[in-house]
């Protein structure tokens, strides 16, 4: 069977007339089923290949010839590179590789995490960039490892006690120094003026020499010493006034005062008296053990506390020597009468201050007044009284903040009244009683003292009378 093709027709002056061929030429055109400039040819028979290769390759002789990337009979089923190197699936000519492997061809081994973009995958190991390290480089790291002195987080050192830097490569000092000093290798250098493993320590010049000890940057010298840095040798009891300090020892005066009264000699300056004498001039005389100090010493001699007898008071006395019925012993007193006092005869005189039976409670300011109670030294006020000691007098409710308080009566602001101010003067509203009518003289609820001296009782401008034992004033209109 034979297919008539339409093809172009040969060059003007070749064709038969009426556009057909002459015998023997191969095409024969037929002008009158052909387009103009066309014609139509008997075409020898060919074989044909199945789905025209799927428009995925040539035919040839009635068998595709697939173009690059596709195969079978009709060229119908793609092909992908390496057949996916058995690591992965063909779809879409493109290899859908199995987890583990990548590339065009799935022959490559994946790396973890595409090292999340912090290196390059090498046979399916991560070679991080510079920062980062891990087996998907996801980490930061650290300089120098932090020198196996310390842990990296995130990126930074933290570095064990004892080390610092941001590698961890240099020991620390304790507290930084406290700022004042500086670390070399491990240990502080201090400032001028502090010293200490830590710098923490004010130091004392000179280390005081070594002749007193250093407390918070002053020197507290060693007996015999003295000075800013305890280098100055002193002397005992300054040589009491009666000579100079040269090099740690007295150059006494070679005189002594009133020549000793002759009850002593002059050594140095200074009077070394005969039993019985005393004073800087020996013109004092001594009683035996002090009295004991149960006594006073006049004149040499014992004048004892009652109580008490014999040449140094050591001795206690006894109402009418017990009427030779007992013997004499001393009486004691409770609690030694804690120490705020004097037992005599079994019995406490207390110090200035505290009271009772063995001197334990505390003594109030003139003792309340008798207007209060006194509770450990502190007056408590009956009502109606105030002040340290009670002697003021109170008011009531403290005129609930509304006045002034004027011996024991209430001076009220303006707008209020009663003997607490507690209430609205009249014509008065609100609750600060500010709200009335206008031009409303207002009534002040208690006396107005003006020019009053206390301390003497004597009223000044007043109508009524120029002196007074005790100060009478009046109400006032405003």
């Amino acid at each position: 069977m034979r297919r008539r093709l339409c093809s172009a027709a040969r060059a003007a002056g070749e064709a038969g007339e009426g556009g057909v061929s002459p015998p023997g030429d191969v095409n024969l055109f037929l002008t009158s089923s052909c387009p103009s400039g066309a014609g139509c040819s008997i075409k020898p028979e060919t074989k044909e290949c199945p789905s025209e290769c799927s428009d995925q390759g040539r035919c040839e002789d009635g068998k595709c010839v697939c173009f690059p990337g596709f195969s079978g009979p009709d060229c119908s089923q793609s092909n992908c590179p390496g057949d996916c190197s058995n690591n992965g699936k063909c779809v879409n000519v493109q290899c859908v590789c199995d987890p583990g492997f990548t590339g065009p061809d799935c022959s490559l081994k994946a790396c973890l995490d595409n090292c999340n973009n912090h290196g390059r995958c090498e046979k399916g190991k991560c070679v991080c960039n510079s920062g980062f390290t891990g087996p998907s480089c996801s980490d930061e790291s650290c300089p120098g490892n932090c020198k196996k002195r310390g842990v990296c987080v995130n990126g930074q050192c933290v570095c064990n006690p004892g080390f610092t830097g941001p590698d961890c490569s240099l020991r620390s000092c304790p507290d930084n120094c406290n700022n004042q000093g500086r670390c070399v290798n491990g240990k502080c250098v201090c400032n001028s003026g502090f010293t200490g493993p830590s710098c923490l320590n004010k130091s004392c010049p000179s280390n005081c020499n070594r002749r007193g000890r250093c407390i918070n940057g002053q020197c507290v010298c060693n007996p015999g010493f003295a000075g800013p840095d305890c280098l100055k040798r002193t002397c005992p009891d300054n040589c009491n006034d009666r000579g100079r300090c040269v090099n740690g020892k007295c150059v006494c005066n070679s005189v002594c005062p009133e020549n000793c009264n002759n009850r002593g000699r002059c050594v140095n300056g200074q009077c070394v008296c005969d039993d019985g004498f005393t004073g800087e001039d020996c013109s004092e005389r001594t009683c035996p053990n002090d009295c004991n100090d149960r006594g006073r010493c006049v004149n040499g001699k014992c004048i004892c506390d009652s109580g008490f007898t014999g040449d140094d008071c050591s001795e206690n006395t006894c109402p009418n020597s017990c009427n030779n019925r007992g013997h004499c012993s001393a009486k004691s007193c409770p609690n030694n009468c804690n120490n705020r006092g004097r037992c005599v005869n079994g019995q406490c005189v207390c110090d200035d201050g505290f009271t009772g039976e063995d001197c334990s409670e505390r003594t109030c300011l003139n003792s309340c007044n008798n207007r209060g109670r006194c509770v450990n030294g502190q007056c408590v006020c009956d009502d109606g009284f105030t002040g340290a000691d009670c002697s003021a007098k109170g008011c009531p409710n403290n005129c609930n903040n509304r006045g002034r308080c004027f011996r024991g009566s209430c001076a009220c602001r303006r707008g209020f009244t009663g003997p607490d101010c507690s209430q609205c003067q009249e014509g008065m509203t609100g609750p600060n009683c500010d709200v009335g009518e206008s031009n409303l003289l207002f009534i002040f609820s208690i006396s107005i003292y003006r020019d009053i001296e206390i301390s003497r009782y004597v009223c000044t401008n007043s109508t009524k009378e120029q002196s007074c034992s005790q100060c009478k004033c009046y109400n006032s209109l405003f």
